[in-house]
């Protein structure tokens, strides 16, 4: 085989290697870069010892212009790769360093904004995905985890103290030092209540929030430790006066004449006509946090929030896919709200 032609094999293969070994390991994009520039230099440095000998100068100014060749092509690919890597900006940190203190902003869209800028400012994207940007590799990915539905207190607690509880999937050694632990330092009050505006608005009505890194997402309904969470919410044990057993029942028999039979995969909603085996995640979310007019099933997204809602339907979710559930008859049409509570 031609020896170009192996040493171009050669190079495909060992940047093939070496990027998926990088990714699979956890660096994140630029890092993987940095790798394959080195590849690429071995690549070059085998080229250049395939090279045919060079014919020795006779004279003294011929071996001079050889040695100065060789000097400035070494020179060049030093240069070439030196820019390719990412550069460091002492402007850059210069600014950072002497930047004017960050001004308090009122709750509102400035506010969420000026949280973004914290939160790219301090990198915090090279370890989470967020709003659909950055990398998700170290840390939990903030737009599917829907990290906007804890509590403020709850955020900046892990902010502040990220080893105190490891996020799931991420319990590995390499992950557990990849927090800095300087936060507390480095970000000021106002910045640190900008910031957490920002990560308050994370999350959505669409889907399942899940757990787990980005190799092995587990959707909450499908989590044993946040279906026994839900299960609590569910019963009335954690929100005040938020009860779904009252009127649904703890086994799913229905206790409140006109509430939805959860166990019955073929039971229909008053907001729309598919089957509850049919729902999208964003169904259930409506049908709670919505409720239905002039009855007793209140919007509870406007007294509670939205984790409790999808807790709660972590839970409410199970019923209609036990085995003995599946061969339920269809329910009796639902009764007009009139004759029901009129």
């Amino acid at each position: 085989m031609n020896i170009w032609l192996k040493n171009v094999i050669g190079y495909v293969i060992s940047a093939v290697v070496v990027s998926v070994g990088t990714s699979y390991v956890g660096f994140t994009y630029p890092f993987v870069f940095v790798f394959n520039i080195f590849v690429f230099a071995g690549f070059l440095l085998y080229i250049l010892l395939d090279l045919p000998p060079l014919k020795n100068p006779e004279s003294t100014g011929g071996r001079l212009a050889l040695l100065l060749g060789t000097f400035l092509l070494g020179g060049l690919i030093y240069t070439v790769v030196g820019f390719a890597l990412p550069q460091f900006d002492p402007q850059f940190e210069i600014a950072k360093i002497n930047k004017p203190p960050f001004v308090r902003v009122e709750p509102g869209p400035k506010l969420i904004a000026a949280g973004k800028e914290v939160f790219l400012a301090n990198k915090c994207i090279n370890c989470h995905k967020a709003s659909g940007e950055g990398s998700s590799d170290r840390g939990p990915d903030f737009d599917l985890w829907q990290i906007g539905l804890q509590t403020p207190e709850y955020l900046k607690e892990h902010i502040l103290d990220p080893k105190k509880k490891q996020a799931m999937g991420f319990e590995d050694e390499k992950s557990k030092k990849a927090m800095p632990t300087y936060f507390g330092e480095e970000i000021s009050p106002p910045e640190m209540d900008a910031l957490l505006a920002y990560l308050g608005t994370l999350w959505n009505r669409e889907k399942m929030p899940v757990r787990g890194n980005v190799k092995n997402l587990v959707p909450w309904d499908e989590d044993p430790e946040m279906v026994a969470l839900g299960q609590k919410v569910f019963e009335g044990e954690i929100y005040e006066d938020l009860n779904c057993s009252v009127c649904h029942g703890k086994d799913g028999v229905v206790l409140m004449e006109g509430a939805r039979d959860l166990r019955n995969p073929l039971s229909k909603s008053r907001n729309h006509d598919r089957p509850m085996k049919d729902w999208t995640h964003a169904d259930w979310f409506k049908s709670v946090s919505e409720g239905v007019e002039e009855t007793p099933m209140m919007p509870w997204i406007d007294d509670y929030p939205a984790l409790a809602i999808w807790l709660a339907l972590t839970y409410d979710s199970q019923f209609h896919k036990k085995p003995e559930n599946q061969k339920l008859a269809a329910p009796l049409p639902l009764q007009s709200i009139e004759d029901l509570w009129g």
